[in-house]
């Protein structure tokens, strides 16, 4: 499953490819929900869906034209009643999944849009792990550290999810150490309803560099991970002074 970006020529050679899909009918509508883009804030779109199977020409390479393409699922996504200030949706996917009926469409679209989820998990492994700072040569001990990395990537997320699906839940004790809400409570406070996801994360968030202010949303996990270390470090050091 691929997006296009070009008017592809039909393999028939009778016409180009939106010109196809506008001839199809619309299968349904569904509501995608948007992630914020530098310029744009997240928001959700409601778009209609079509589908149709068709034949692409083949794309030129070095040496000539390649052979045509044939039995290729197309499914266009486009928004309808966008509001001014916004760039309208408008997707042409391409894929060999099957897109007989309204459901088959709508989990081809689910998928594409799954793609933002995986490239946030690629940036937590690459950037926040730091999996690319390994020094090894062996492929089978490469493989090691990243099945170890991987599960940090997930956790990293999961801390950006939690405040967002489940703001107004209580943070359980395994989460953090006495130490580490005492630190909390003495750079900002004690929340009045006390620390639930969505305050105690944001906190974290805050002592990695997050300013938190009215219109910045929710933090992102890359200040929620800078603010975990320190919080660690500071509880480590906290601990260290009450033994001693």
């Amino acid at each position: 499953m691929i997006r296009a970006f070009h008017d592809r020529r039909l393999a028939d050679g009778t016409g180009h490819l939106l010109d196809s899909l506008s001839q199809a009918d619309v299968l349904g509508q569904v509501d995608i929900e948007l992630r914020a883009r530098p310029g744009a804030s997240a928001r959700r779109a409601c778009v209609q869906m079509r589908s149709r199977r068709v034949g692409l020409s083949g794309p030129w390479r070095p040496g000539g034209w390649q052979a045509d393409l044939g039995g290729i699922n197309v499914i266009e996504v486009r928004e309808i009643n966008p509001s001014a200030e916004v760039e309208p949706l408008h997707w042409i996917l391409l894929t060999s999944l099957p897109c007989n009926s309204l459901t088959e469409v709508r989990r081809i679209v689910g998928r594409y849009c799954a793609r933002w989820h995986i490239e946030e998990y690629h940036k937590a492994l690459k950037s926040g792990a730091g999996v690319e700072e390994s020094q090894l040569e062996k492929a089978h001990r490469l493989e090691t550290l990243i099945a170890v990395l991987a599960l940090v990537a997930v956790r990293l997320l999961n801390t950006k999810l939690l405040a967002k699906a489940c703001p107004d839940q209580a943070v359980e004790a395994k989460q953090i150490s006495a130490e580490g809400l005492s630190i909390l409570e003495e750079r900002f406070g004690k929340p009045k309803g006390g620390w639930t996801q969505s305050t105690f994360w944001v906190a974290v968030a805050r002592l990695g560099g997050f300013i938190g202010r009215k219109g910045d949303g929710l933090p992102g996990w890359q200040n929620i991970w800078r603010g975990w270390q320190r919080l660690m470090w500071m509880s480590a050091g906290l601990e260290t002074l009450k033994q001693e």
